[in-house]
């Protein structure tokens, strides 16, 4: 009996949530419609509760669709008079509807369910006016790249074998893990690119940098490279702006490991983290150095936010980077894991670090410690084409204050994985 009372009390207090959230709004005369607040929304949760006991004590379906249907109907009769006041929104109902399922759900000991859904819920509903200004924010091409990344994650990644479909050195070739590396990638790259549109683009040129290295350091390296020609008295917010995105590429290294494989992150975190560390700490005294503070009046060009070309190009470069460390495993062993993985820091260092993240779990082929050096060696490479682009391509005093930056993040990230 303590248990059944126990489920009926978290369905009230979850009706309670929701009923206050509507009672508050039902306060602004422009939602003097709505019809129901903290005393409704608590009974027919507490209705959802009584009517799945009722099924089960008559055993029967009716016992809990008849008393759902009832309230049903009151429901139609409701939205039926805000349509008179010329309202044709239904998330009250909708909501109501919810809460009666959450009733029910509490009864069969679903409380997770029935507070998450709660939690919802809730969040749905008080967030009215921000969500209707993040949906004026998005663009077309914006909202097909959700609906595009949503299928790659919830239809294709379930279908695809999660077992080696071939022969060695092709077995570390699982389709499903391969995609899940895409979606971790592209998901990354997607956050990036909405938090600094959010932000929005007349923002500090370092914080512009920091988050333009969520989606592409590269790009915000030839961006404010060739910017540099045009404004070399900007130079060392350049440099700054330039240095922060490579720090953003260390700590995205981190985050990919963790998700990958986190028992390796305790062995790699020191290297990356010194070098994000050290290559930040450099990026805040260029910034004391100049007085300015200026904003850009131009976006960094990065494409959209989700590309299907480029995730499958992903997907195809992670594979063969894959394929390629196993060979190299296998016939030259641990050397030959750090001449592809600095290969591979040339065009792409999420690949090798997947790669290498996935290749040292517990059943891998992989050392730990060969991990993180094969990663810190990757993301070295990578720096160094980047610091190579900024030596070939901007203006001399640029050149003059990202210098000391390359040595510096360099230097750290390798003393950092093979002496200590």
């Amino acid at each position: 009996m303590n248990e059944l009372f126990y489920h009926y009390g978290v369905a009230l207090a979850i009706g309670l949530l929701i009923g206050l959230e509507r009672q508050f709004k039902k306060s602004d005369e422009s939602y003097q419609y709505l019809f129901g607040g903290i005393r409704t929304f608590p009974l027919l949760a507490l209705s959802g509760c009584a009517a799945a006991m009722l099924g089960d004590i008559m055993e029967s379906p009716l016992g809990f669709s008849l008393p759902f249907a009832v309230v049903g109907a009151f429901l139609i009769v409701a939205y039926y008079g805000t349509i008179k006041t010329k309202y044709i929104g239904i998330t009250t109902e909708v909501a109501a509807l919810i809460t009666i399922i959450i009733g029910a759900f509490c009864y069969y000991g679903q409380i997770e369910i029935a507070a998450a859904l709660g939690v919802v819920v809730l969040i749905l509903l008080s967030l009215k006016v921000e969500m209707h200004s993040v949906s004026k924010m998005l663009t077309q091409d914006e909202i097909v790249g959700l609906a595009k990344f949503g299928l790659m994650t919830a239809i294709v990644l379930p279908i695809l074998p999660d077992k080696p479909t071939l022969p060695p050195p092709f077995d570390v070739l699982i389709l499903c893990n391969i995609w899940w590396m895409v979606i971790l990638v592209t998901a990354i790259g997607m956050v990036g690119y909405f938090l600094k549109k959010i932000l929005g683009n007349q923002k500090a040129i370092v914080l512009t940098g920091f988050l333009g290295g969520l989606v592409s350091s590269t790009a915000v390296t030839l961006s404010f490279s060739f910017r540099s020609k045009d404004r070399p008295d900007l130079s060392k917010l350049f440099a700054a702006a330039i240095i922060f995105s490579w720090v953003t590429m260390f700590l995205r290294i981190i985050v990919e490991v963790v998700v990958v494989n986190p028992n390796l992150v305790k062995d790699m975190w020191i290297p990356m983290a010194s070098a994000a560390v050290v290559g930040g700490l450099y990026g805040l005294y260029l910034t004391r150095k100049d007085t300015k503070h200026e904003t850009i009046k131009e976006d960094i060009s990065i494409e959209k936010p989700f590309s299907l070309k480029k995730s499958l190009a992903f997907g195809g470069l992670y594979a063969a980077v894959i394929v390629i460390a196993n060979i190299a495993q296998i016939y030259f062993g641990d050397s030959g894991i750090y001449v592809s993985a600095i290969a591979s820091g040339f065009t792409d260092v999420d690949a090798i670090t997947l790669t290498m993240a996935e290749m040292s779990k517990a059943s891998g082929s992989v050392a730990p410690n060969v991990a993180v050096k094969a990663i810190t060696l990757a993301a070295v490479s990578n720096t160094v084409v980047k610091a190579s682009i900024v030596m070939s391509s901007t203006h001399k005093l640029l050149k003059k204050e990202i210098l000391p930056g390359v040595i510096l993040i360099v230097v750290t990230a390798l003393i950092t994985a093979f002496f200590i």
